[in-house]
């Protein structure tokens, strides 16, 4: 991504910043009088990220190669000393939190801690702020080569059954997986308490083992662990990758590869052991500027982790309940005004219908790009949905930041109290200044999108030479529409403060 390209929107973010006026507002903690009147913010936004496309389609007339970026080498022994750190701390972490759930009980609160704010919220902010910490700490990588280990001492060739993935399943088990932690996180009775979550760790546990055990560990991390693929993708986005250290036959696209190519490639990024690559430092969001050969799974995942933060936002304010007044008359008539199924059955269909939504209106967007394309597309619509749903990563990642960095920043206050006295249930208040919480917002959700209109651009130009312009205005309103939500949702009276606790441990 060029610099050139960033400035406007840098700029149209300052201008943004800078404007007085008075509006009501409101952020964790309470509220505050935004500096100038909601609608201007909203309409700034806007405009810094059509500001980005203008000046991105002026500069940038031909495809830029692919990778084509610096990249510095971090020490090896600085690497060595940290991956085995986050080895130990993987499973001090993952088995720690099952262990503490099924002794000490539902009266500790630490396992939905651990997991809820630490792995499911906390590990996507840092994969995109820093790069993927997980090839190092999953547990998962640490048990099965423990378990190689032993099988070689035991005198087996190999610990795997070798069975073949189906190939037409691609990585719809990492979808399936995603929508039921989302589900589980948001709308699961229970999903706070500390043996529930330890039961629901061990599960995925033995799930995840298994089909390693029957598949071999790279094709079923690369295709159906929901953190190898979920923190693949959005550890592009940060600065820290790990390349590997000669051209080689890459095992995972079954093709011979720049080794730069596979920098933390989902595609890629499980057929090396650790010690086979280097860890690197390069800018931000450019690890995104080669999207592989992803397709239909890769496109529904993406855009599901982004519905998925988005209704967690949207529950909580008046839309939320407007939904839940839509779907509840003709649920209740079925299963009973009172029925607790009645209850979770609504709310996961509010779940569904936002997650439909988004995945409709991006399905659309991507034909209508197709279409002004002016020419017979290149490759299938799942290949190009597939790839388009990659320049939404930065605009996931930026509301990640807005919606739960406050979360993640108490939780890892409360963590040191909670590991010295895990019967600890009060957690404490940040003293955050509310107005730097919602600047923050806003920078974390127009960066974003002004990232995902130059990588757009960029993708078009490669696609649609000659009339990448018209071909990227769909995106671009897409964009633009999606950050004018996203900011009207971070500053509408909400009733459950985002940030007073993990949303499951919410009431």
């Amino acid at each position: 991504m060029s610099r050139r390209a960033l400035r406007p929107g840098a700029a149209g973010v300052a201008l943004l910043l800078a404007t007085p006026g008075t509006a009501a507002a409101h952020a964790i903690g309470g509220t505050f009088q935004l500096q100038v009147p909601l609608w201007l913010y909203l309409a700034g936004a806007g405009v810094a990220v059509a500001a980005s496309f203008v000046i991105t389609s002026l500069s940038e007339r031909t495809a830029a190669p692919a990778m084509d970026y610096p990249t510095r080498q971090a020490p090896d022994a600085v690497a060595r000393v940290l991956r085995t750190g986050l080895r130990l701390l993987g499973l001090a972490w993952w088995y720690g939190a099952i262990g503490i759930g099924l002794v000490i009980g539902d009266i500790s609160p630490l396992p939905a801690v651990l997991l809820w704010v630490g792995i499911w919220v906390g590990l996507p902010i840092v994969a995109v702020l820093a790069g993927n910490p997980w090839p190092s700490l999953s547990p998962f990588r640490t048990t099965f080569a423990a378990l190689e280990w032993v099988a070689r001492r035991a005198g087996a060739a190999r610990l795997d059954l070798g069975l073949a993935y189906p190939p037409g399943l691609g990585r719809w088990p990492a979808v399936i997986l995603l929508a039921a932690g989302i589900w589980a996180e948001l709308i699961l009775p229970g999903g706070e308490v500390a043996q529930t979550v330890a039961l629901l760790m061990a599960a995925y546990t033995v799930l995840t083992l298994t089909g390693m055990l029957l598949f071999g560990q790279v094709v079923w991390l690369r295709n159906a662990e929901l953190f190898e693929v979920e923190l693949g993708w959005f550890g592009r986005i940060g600065p820290l990758a790990r390349l590997s250290r000669s051209s080689r036959l890459c095992e995972a696209c079954d093709e011979g590869c720049d080794p730069r190519r596979c920098l933390d490639c989902p595609e890629c990024s499980v057929a090396a052991d650790d010690h086979e690559r280097m860890p690197v430092l390069r800018p931000w969001v450019v690890g995104l500027g080669d999207p592989g050969r992803p397709g239909w799974s890769d496109a529904v995942f993406i855009v599901l982790a982004l519905a998925g933060v988005t209704y967690d936002g949207l529950r909580e304010i008046a839309v939320g309940a407007w939904m839940f007044n839509a779907i509840y008359p003709v649920v209740s008539a079925v299963l009973g005004p009172t029925s607790a199924a009645t209850f979770l059955v609504v709310e996961t269909l509010q779940l569904a219908s936002v997650a439909i939504a988004f995945l409709a209106a991006f399905v659309a967007i991507v034909l209508a790009t197709r279409r002004l394309a002016g020419r017979a597309p290149s490759g299938s619509l799942g290949s190009s949905a597939g790839r388009y749903a990659v320049t939404l990563l930065p605009i996931a990642g930026g509301y990640l930041i807005a919606h739960y960095l406050t979360l993640v920043l108490q939780g890892a206050a409360w963590l040191p109290s909670l590991l010295a006295d895990p019967l600890m249930s009060l957690a404490p208040q940040l003293d955050v200044p509310i107005v730097l919480v919602w600047y923050l917002s806003v920078v974390a959700i127009v960066g974003g999108h002004i990232a995902g209109v130059v990588l757009a651009h960029r993708l078009a130009l490669g696609h649609a030479p000659g009339r990448a312009t018209l071909a990227g205005l769909p995106m671009l309103g897409l964009m633009i529409g999606y950050t004018v939500l996203s900011l009207w949702i971070i500053a509408s009276p909400i009733v459950i403060e985002p940030g007073a606790a993990p949303a499951a441990l919410r009431p």
